[in-house]
């Protein structure tokens, strides 16, 4: 059960980082691409960065 939970956690993780990531280089904001790669905070500052930078993602 504890086995699940952590791949879990972890496959969540990773998604979110790496859209967070992938949003940040797009727009060419060093910054929070290191921050998001440095610290692991269980996705929360992905999801908030990454809802956001959607409309200035959607205008380029």
């Amino acid at each position: 059960m504890l086995v699940g939970l952590i791949v879990l956690i972890t496959a969540w993780e990773i998604y979110w980082t790496y859209h967070a990531c992938w949003i940040a280089s797009k727009l060419n904001e060093k910054r929070n691409f290191l921050f998001f790669l440095v610290f692991n905070l269980l996705g929360i500052p992905e999801i908030i960065y990454i809802r956001k930078k959607q409309k200035e993602l959607r205008n380029d």
